[in-house]
Protein backbone atom coordinates (compact mmCIF):
# COMPACT_ATOMS: atom_id res chain seq x y z
CA UNK A 1 0.00 0.00 0.00
CA UNK A 2 1.50 3.56 -0.29
CA UNK A 3 2.90 4.83 2.39
CA UNK A 4 1.46 7.91 2.46
CA UNK A 5 -2.00 6.81 2.28
CA UNK A 6 -1.21 5.04 5.67
CA UNK A 7 -0.45 8.27 7.07
CA UNK A 8 -3.56 9.74 5.84
CA UNK A 9 -5.89 6.89 6.34
CA UNK A 10 -5.91 6.30 10.40
CA UNK A 11 -6.69 10.13 11.39
CA UNK A 12 -10.52 9.95 11.31
CA UNK A 13 -9.77 6.52 13.40
CA UNK A 14 -7.01 6.87 15.80
CA UNK A 15 -4.35 9.01 16.55
CA UNK A 16 -4.35 9.62 19.83
CA UNK A 17 -5.45 13.54 19.30
CA UNK A 18 -7.46 15.57 22.00
CA UNK A 19 -10.88 13.55 23.29
CA UNK A 20 -13.53 16.16 21.67
CA UNK A 21 -11.85 16.12 18.25
CA UNK A 22 -11.81 12.14 18.35
CA UNK A 23 -15.10 12.41 19.49
CA UNK A 24 -15.92 14.52 16.64
CA UNK A 25 -14.24 12.40 14.02
CA UNK A 26 -15.77 8.84 14.53
CA UNK A 27 -16.90 6.30 11.85
CA UNK A 28 -20.19 6.72 13.91
CA UNK A 29 -20.12 10.46 12.72
CA UNK A 30 -19.00 10.02 9.52
CA UNK A 31 -21.66 7.82 8.87
CA UNK A 32 -24.71 9.80 9.84
CA UNK A 33 -23.38 13.16 8.29
CA UNK A 34 -22.10 11.52 4.89
CA UNK A 35 -24.48 12.22 2.02
CA UNK A 36 -22.31 9.46 0.31
CA UNK A 37 -20.67 6.47 1.33
CA UNK A 38 -18.53 4.26 -1.56
CA UNK A 39 -15.89 2.02 -1.78
CA UNK A 40 -14.02 3.13 -4.70
CA UNK A 41 -10.85 2.23 -6.89
CA UNK A 42 -8.47 5.22 -7.74
CA UNK A 43 -8.33 5.16 -11.78
CA UNK A 44 -6.46 8.12 -12.67
CA UNK A 45 -4.90 11.24 -11.97
CA UNK A 46 -4.95 14.96 -13.61
CA UNK A 47 -4.43 18.18 -12.10
CA UNK A 48 -7.02 20.65 -14.29
CA UNK A 49 -4.58 23.23 -13.20
CA UNK A 50 -1.86 23.98 -11.01
CA UNK A 51 -3.95 25.10 -8.47
CA UNK A 52 -5.83 22.03 -8.51
CA UNK A 53 -5.97 18.05 -8.21
CA UNK A 54 -8.31 15.86 -9.33
CA UNK A 55 -8.76 12.16 -9.62
CA UNK A 56 -11.13 10.08 -10.90
CA UNK A 57 -12.65 6.75 -9.20
CA UNK A 58 -14.25 3.63 -10.01
CA UNK A 59 -17.71 2.94 -8.26
CA UNK A 60 -16.99 -0.64 -6.45
CA UNK A 61 -19.61 -1.22 -3.35
CA UNK A 62 -21.97 1.56 -2.66
CA UNK A 63 -22.96 1.89 1.24
CA UNK A 64 -24.79 4.84 1.17
CA UNK A 65 -26.09 7.41 -0.92
CA UNK A 66 -26.52 7.33 -4.42
CA UNK A 67 -22.99 7.98 -6.95
CA UNK A 68 -21.98 6.58 -10.07
CA UNK A 69 -20.30 4.16 -11.63
CA UNK A 70 -17.36 6.66 -12.05
CA UNK A 71 -16.88 10.25 -10.24
CA UNK A 72 -14.34 12.77 -9.76
CA UNK A 73 -13.21 14.59 -6.98
CA UNK A 74 -11.35 17.70 -6.78
CA UNK A 75 -9.31 19.66 -4.27
CA UNK A 76 -6.41 22.28 -4.20
CA UNK A 77 -3.26 20.86 -5.30
CA UNK A 78 -0.05 21.07 -2.48
CA UNK A 79 0.10 18.65 0.39
CA UNK A 80 -1.30 19.66 3.88
CA UNK A 81 -3.35 19.95 7.10
CA UNK A 82 -6.67 18.73 5.52
CA UNK A 83 -5.96 17.54 2.02
CA UNK A 84 -7.20 14.17 1.08
CA UNK A 85 -6.35 13.31 -2.14
CA UNK A 86 -2.84 13.93 -2.87
CA UNK A 87 -1.60 10.65 -1.33
CA UNK A 88 -3.66 8.49 -3.41
CA UNK A 89 -2.42 6.32 -6.30
CA UNK A 90 -4.03 4.73 -8.87
CA UNK A 91 -5.42 1.40 -8.29
CA UNK A 92 -5.72 2.03 -4.36
CA UNK A 93 -8.85 0.98 -2.92
CA UNK A 94 -10.49 3.04 -0.56
CA UNK A 95 -13.60 4.32 1.56
CA UNK A 96 -15.13 7.42 1.00
CA UNK A 97 -17.38 9.73 2.93
CA UNK A 98 -18.44 12.00 0.91
CA UNK A 99 -20.17 15.01 1.38
CA UNK A 100 -22.33 16.86 -1.71
CA UNK A 101 -21.74 20.85 -2.09
CA UNK A 102 -23.93 21.68 -5.50
CA UNK A 103 -23.56 19.48 -8.07
CA UNK A 104 -20.06 18.19 -6.96
CA UNK A 105 -18.35 15.61 -4.27
CA UNK A 106 -16.34 16.32 -1.80
CA UNK A 107 -14.64 13.74 1.19
CA UNK A 108 -16.49 14.64 4.03
CA UNK A 109 -13.99 16.06 6.93
CA UNK A 110 -10.90 16.06 4.28
CA UNK A 111 -9.05 13.57 5.24
CA UNK A 112 -11.70 12.62 8.12
CA UNK A 113 -13.62 10.96 4.80
CA UNK A 114 -11.05 9.13 3.14
CA UNK A 115 -9.90 5.40 4.46
CA UNK A 116 -8.36 2.56 3.36
CA UNK A 117 -11.17 0.08 2.51
CA UNK A 118 -10.17 -2.93 4.85
CA UNK A 119 -12.25 -5.45 5.60
CA UNK A 120 -12.68 -5.09 9.41
CA UNK A 121 -13.11 -1.14 8.72
CA UNK A 122 -15.67 -2.28 6.02
CA UNK A 123 -17.63 -5.07 7.97
CA UNK A 124 -18.26 -2.43 11.00
CA UNK A 125 -19.43 0.57 8.78
CA UNK A 126 -22.55 -1.58 7.27
CA UNK A 127 -23.19 -2.88 10.15
CA UNK A 128 -23.10 1.24 11.80
CA UNK A 129 -25.43 1.93 8.18
CA UNK A 130 -27.71 -1.20 9.20
CA UNK A 131 -28.28 -0.22 13.17
CA UNK A 132 -31.26 2.26 12.82
CA UNK A 133 -32.05 2.17 16.70
CA UNK A 134 -29.79 3.67 19.38
CA UNK A 135 -29.94 -0.10 20.94
CA UNK A 136 -28.82 -1.25 18.27
CA UNK A 137 -26.00 1.67 17.33
CA UNK A 138 -24.58 0.57 21.04
CA UNK A 139 -25.09 -3.14 20.39
CA UNK A 140 -22.70 -2.37 17.76
CA UNK A 141 -20.57 -0.18 19.24
CA UNK A 142 -19.78 -2.56 22.61
CA UNK A 143 -19.22 -5.40 20.24
CA UNK A 144 -16.75 -3.54 18.65
CA UNK A 145 -14.70 -2.56 22.02
CA UNK A 146 -13.46 -6.15 21.71
CA UNK A 147 -12.11 -6.05 17.75
CA UNK A 148 -8.98 -7.38 17.18
CA UNK A 149 -7.96 -3.73 14.89
CA UNK A 150 -7.30 -1.38 17.85
CA UNK A 151 -8.17 1.59 15.68
CA UNK A 152 -11.90 0.51 15.85
CA UNK A 153 -11.72 -0.53 19.24
CA UNK A 154 -10.70 2.90 20.13
CA UNK A 155 -13.09 4.35 17.41
CA UNK A 156 -15.88 2.47 19.32
CA UNK A 157 -15.08 3.77 22.83
CA UNK A 158 -15.37 7.02 21.53
CA UNK A 159 -18.62 6.90 19.44
CA UNK A 160 -20.16 5.22 22.48
CA UNK A 161 -19.03 8.46 24.64
CA UNK A 162 -20.28 10.92 22.15
CA UNK A 163 -24.02 9.13 22.20
CA UNK A 164 -26.76 11.43 23.70
CA UNK A 165 -28.33 8.92 25.58
CA UNK A 166 -27.23 5.59 26.48
CA UNK A 167 -28.88 2.41 27.89
CA UNK A 168 -26.32 -0.45 28.60
CA UNK A 169 -27.31 -3.85 29.31
CA UNK A 170 -25.51 -6.15 31.88
CA UNK A 171 -23.50 -7.92 29.02
CA UNK A 172 -22.74 -4.56 27.32
CA UNK A 173 -21.73 -3.53 30.45
CA UNK A 174 -19.34 -5.70 31.29
CA UNK A 175 -17.76 -4.91 27.93
CA UNK A 176 -16.76 -1.53 28.52
CA UNK A 177 -15.53 -2.28 31.92
CA UNK A 178 -12.96 -4.95 30.10
CA UNK A 179 -12.36 -2.59 27.91
CA UNK A 180 -11.97 -0.20 30.16
CA UNK A 181 -9.04 -1.78 32.18
CA UNK A 182 -7.10 -2.68 29.34
CA UNK A 183 -7.18 1.06 28.46
CA UNK A 184 -6.22 2.63 31.88
CA UNK A 185 -3.35 -0.70 31.93
CA UNK A 186 -2.01 0.58 28.56
CA UNK A 187 -2.24 4.01 29.68
CA UNK A 188 -4.35 4.75 26.47
CA UNK A 189 -6.70 8.17 25.19
CA UNK A 190 -9.71 5.86 24.97
CA UNK A 191 -9.76 5.78 29.13
CA UNK A 192 -11.28 9.01 29.70
CA UNK A 193 -14.17 7.90 27.06
CA UNK A 194 -14.76 4.76 28.44
CA UNK A 195 -14.82 6.33 32.11
CA UNK A 196 -17.78 8.53 30.72
CA UNK A 197 -19.53 5.39 29.16
CA UNK A 198 -18.91 3.34 32.16
CA UNK A 199 -20.23 6.62 34.66
CA UNK A 200 -23.93 6.16 32.61
CA UNK A 201 -24.78 3.40 34.56
CA UNK A 202 -23.19 3.91 38.29
CA UNK A 203 -24.04 0.60 39.85
CA UNK A 204 -22.79 -1.43 42.39
CA UNK A 205 -21.07 -3.73 39.38
CA UNK A 206 -19.58 -0.22 38.19
CA UNK A 207 -18.29 1.03 41.63
CA UNK A 208 -17.06 -2.72 42.33
CA UNK A 209 -14.80 -2.19 38.94
CA UNK A 210 -14.31 1.32 39.33
CA UNK A 211 -12.77 1.58 42.76
CA UNK A 212 -10.61 -1.37 42.89
CA UNK A 213 -9.27 -0.11 39.37
CA UNK A 214 -7.96 2.99 41.29
CA UNK A 215 -7.55 1.92 44.51
CA UNK A 216 -4.47 -0.19 43.35
CA UNK A 217 -3.15 2.44 40.06
CA UNK A 218 0.42 3.08 40.77
CA UNK A 219 0.49 5.93 37.81
CA UNK A 220 -0.36 9.09 39.27
CA UNK A 221 -1.93 10.34 36.58
CA UNK A 222 -3.86 7.58 35.64
CA UNK A 223 -4.85 7.59 39.27
CA UNK A 224 -6.01 10.64 38.40
CA UNK A 225 -8.45 10.10 35.59
CA UNK A 226 -10.02 7.35 38.01
CA UNK A 227 -10.71 9.78 40.72
CA UNK A 228 -11.85 12.04 38.85
CA UNK A 229 -14.28 9.46 37.89
CA UNK A 230 -15.44 8.03 40.99
CA UNK A 231 -15.87 11.96 42.57
CA UNK A 232 -18.66 12.48 39.88
CA UNK A 233 -20.68 9.16 42.08
CA UNK A 234 -23.25 9.35 43.98
CA UNK A 235 -21.90 10.02 47.87
CA UNK A 236 -24.56 6.74 48.85
CA UNK A 237 -22.91 4.62 46.66
CA UNK A 238 -19.12 5.21 47.50
CA UNK A 239 -20.01 5.10 50.96
CA UNK A 240 -21.85 1.69 50.78
CA UNK A 241 -18.57 -0.29 47.94
CA UNK A 242 -15.21 1.84 49.25
CA UNK A 243 -14.87 0.03 52.51
CA UNK A 244 -14.95 -3.89 51.35
CA UNK A 245 -12.38 -2.75 49.29
CA UNK A 246 -10.01 -1.77 51.40
CA UNK A 247 -9.04 -4.61 53.17
CA UNK A 248 -6.89 -3.04 55.62
CA UNK A 249 -4.33 -2.48 53.12
CA UNK A 250 -2.46 0.79 53.54
CA UNK A 251 -1.93 1.48 50.04
CA UNK A 252 -5.93 1.43 48.81
CA UNK A 253 -6.83 3.24 52.47
CA UNK A 254 -3.92 6.28 51.37
CA UNK A 255 -5.38 6.05 48.05
CA UNK A 256 -9.33 5.95 49.17
CA UNK A 257 -8.07 9.47 51.07
CA UNK A 258 -6.88 11.18 48.46
CA UNK A 259 -9.88 10.60 46.73
CA UNK A 260 -12.15 11.43 49.69
CA UNK A 261 -10.46 14.98 49.92
CA UNK A 262 -11.28 16.20 46.96
CA UNK A 263 -15.22 15.74 47.98
CA UNK A 264 -17.33 18.93 49.54
CA UNK A 265 -17.09 18.44 52.99
CA UNK A 266 -20.50 17.18 53.36
CA UNK A 267 -20.34 14.06 50.77
CA UNK A 268 -16.80 12.96 52.70
CA UNK A 269 -17.68 13.20 56.44
CA UNK A 270 -19.40 9.99 55.72
CA UNK A 271 -16.49 8.48 53.82
CA UNK A 272 -14.21 10.13 56.50
CA UNK A 273 -15.69 7.45 58.39
CA UNK A 274 -16.28 4.62 56.99
CA UNK A 275 -12.59 4.45 55.78
CA UNK A 276 -11.75 5.68 60.15
CA UNK A 277 -14.17 2.52 61.27
CA UNK A 278 -11.99 0.18 59.09
CA UNK A 279 -8.29 1.04 59.58
CA UNK A 280 -6.09 0.56 62.41
CA UNK A 281 -2.94 1.82 60.43
CA UNK A 282 -1.94 5.50 62.57
CA UNK A 283 -0.81 7.28 59.36
CA UNK A 284 -4.24 6.39 57.96
CA UNK A 285 -5.85 7.40 61.17
CA UNK A 286 -3.84 10.83 61.56
CA UNK A 287 -5.04 11.63 57.66
CA UNK A 288 -8.56 11.05 58.04
CA UNK A 289 -8.46 12.72 61.47
CA UNK A 290 -7.25 16.08 59.79
CA UNK A 291 -9.45 15.84 57.19
CA UNK A 292 -12.12 15.31 59.76
CA UNK A 293 -11.74 18.12 61.93
CA UNK A 294 -10.81 20.54 58.52
CA UNK A 295 -14.50 19.69 57.89
CA UNK A 296 -15.84 20.62 61.59
CA UNK A 297 -15.89 17.25 63.35
CA UNK A 298 -15.30 17.95 67.03
CA UNK A 299 -11.73 16.77 68.90
CA UNK A 300 -14.67 15.13 71.09
CA UNK A 301 -15.89 12.67 69.28
CA UNK A 302 -13.17 11.09 67.93
CA UNK A 303 -11.31 10.19 71.00
CA UNK A 304 -11.61 6.74 72.03
CA UNK A 305 -11.96 5.85 68.17
CA UNK A 306 -8.14 6.22 67.54
CA UNK A 307 -4.90 6.36 69.71
CA UNK A 308 -4.83 9.86 71.93
CA UNK A 309 -1.44 10.01 70.31
CA UNK A 310 -2.74 10.40 66.89
CA UNK A 311 -4.96 12.87 67.78
CA UNK A 312 -3.00 14.95 69.52
CA UNK A 313 -0.64 15.41 66.27
CA UNK A 314 -3.82 15.83 63.95
CA UNK A 315 -4.74 18.78 66.16
CA UNK A 316 -1.04 20.46 65.93
CA UNK A 317 -0.86 19.32 62.32
CA UNK A 318 -4.56 21.90 61.54
CA UNK A 319 -3.45 24.74 64.12
CA UNK A 320 0.35 24.98 62.55
CA UNK A 321 0.81 27.74 60.38
CA UNK A 322 0.54 27.84 56.74
CA UNK A 323 4.28 28.49 55.69
CA UNK A 324 5.67 28.53 52.15
CA UNK A 325 8.87 27.13 51.29
CA UNK A 326 11.41 28.79 49.45
CA UNK A 327 12.72 27.05 46.00
CA UNK A 328 15.99 28.11 44.99
CA UNK A 329 16.73 28.10 41.57
CA UNK A 330 18.50 25.27 41.11
CA UNK A 331 15.96 22.98 42.50
CA UNK A 332 13.56 21.63 40.36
Amino acid sequence: MNPLLRFVLPLVLLGEPILAQDQATTLLTACEKADVIVRATVLAASDPSPDWHRLEFRTDEVLHGQVGATFALLEPAGQCCGRSLFALQNGNECLLFLQRRGATLHPWGGARGVLEAEPAVLLHVRDLLLANTPQQRTQVLTQALQSDVPRLANDAAHSLASLPTLQLTAGQTDLVLEALGLAVARGSATSASLVDVALRTENAVVLDALIPMYLDQTRADRARLLRGALSRCSTQGLAERLPMHLRGLESRELRAIELVRELPAEDAQPLFQAVLSGTRNPRVQLYVCEGLLANGTRTSSLQGRVPNAVLDLAERRRNQPKTFRNLRPEQR
